[in-house]
């Protein structure tokens, strides 16, 4: 079982601990797409493992900023199975520009999933439960997989999922109205305004959605050297297809066709995402569970205190049976 790591002394367990072993098990892949680049993978795989877990992360993340909860799973007998979405970390980009994340179509990352799934994990895993744990816009992506294969899963965590992105301060309607018409203008792949380019100075531990110090140092520090982790802003085609999202996720008849057993965890001081619309999808599926947490959007990044719930929590729930 995992033990905790402690903000108190965490860069020197991250730096002399946990990377180095991860590093020693790790596999980097990269799977080419049909309409060209490659996504790319961190697999972990270990003889002892009892199921494996399939990693989503965020919008501007990268499966990297998920090495923490990647140790954890390890610990707990799991097989792990990350990538970055199309357009960030190492996988196929549109633009030289790092800092710009753009997709042309919400399913795209879609499809790269079932690519994943069915070239990747599914021949590795043939014994194994195989179960989703997905955060925000990797929460979208996932909600809309266990639509398409309601079965696929043995169970899901969904954790601060985007079902429906925030548009403050700005009234839900006007972001979508904006978005809508620049991409009518042809600049769906502009820069939007509410975005700009990657800033260190910009980016304090204040006004990041993490209540870690400790980890939020971590990561920023990787980023800062690392182009490829610096993903900061979207293009109007993203906002706009972003939005789109909140239609297909709240479907009634698509939610209920949901089999597999579904946790969503919700930070209940997000601003990223709308709390209402998850409450409503969770209402939807039978059988889902809905736990919240006294954090901020990124729940996985929060102080040690809310991670001692959150960590059992997540890895019980999917250690469970399938159906239960």
């Amino acid at each position: 079982m995992f033990s905790l790591i402690s903000e108190t002394h965490y860069r020197q367990t991250m730096e002399t601990v946990v990377e180095p072993q991860l590093a020693a098990l790790r596999e980097e892949l990269s799977m080419p797409l049909s309409d060209g680049g490659s996504l790319h993978a961190e697999l972990y795989e270990q003889p002892t493992a009892t199921r494996a877990v399939v990693i989503l992360h965020g919008y501007t993340e990268s499966g990297e900023k998920f090495r923490e909860m990647t140790w954890y799973f390890l610990q707990s007998g799991f097989n792990v199975y990350a990538i970055d979405h199309r357009g960030h970390g190492r996988s196929a980009r549109q633009f030289k520009e790092t800092y710009l994340t753009h997709v042309d179509h919400f399913t795209d990352y879609v499809q790269d999933l079932e690519a994943f799934m069915q070239r990747i994990v599914l021949p590795r895993t043939q014994t194994l439960p195989v179960c989703l744990y997905a955060h925000s816009m990797g929460g979208a992506v996932g909600g809309m997989m266990l639509q398409r294969h309601p079965e696929m899963f043995a169970r899901a965590v969904l954790t601060a999922p985007m079902i429906a992105p925030s548009s403050a301060p700005f009234p839900q309607f006007v972001g979508a109205a904006i978005a809508n018409v620049m991409c009518a203008l042809g600049k769906s792949k502009e820069l939007a305004f509410i975005g700009k380019p990657f800033d260190p100075a910009s980016e304090t531990f204040e006004s990041s959605f993490s209540t870690s110090h400790a980890r939020f140092d971590y990561y920023e520090q990787k980023r800062i050297h690392n182009a490829h982790l610096q993903n900061s802003a979207p293009t109007y085609g993203w906002v706009k297809e972003a939005i789109g999202v909140t239609k297909v996720l709240l479907d009634k008849e698509k939610d209920r066709a949901i089999k597999t057993p579904l946790l969503l965890c919700q930070a209940s001081r997000d601003t990223v995402v709308r709390l209402p619309e998850q409450n409503t999808f969770v209402s939807q599926i039978p059988g889902a569970q809905l736990k919240a947490f006294d954090a901020k959007h990124e729940i996985y990044m929060s102080c040690d205190a809310i991670l001692k719930d959150y960590v059992p929590t997540v890895i019980s729930f999917l250690s469970g049976s399938a159906g239960k």
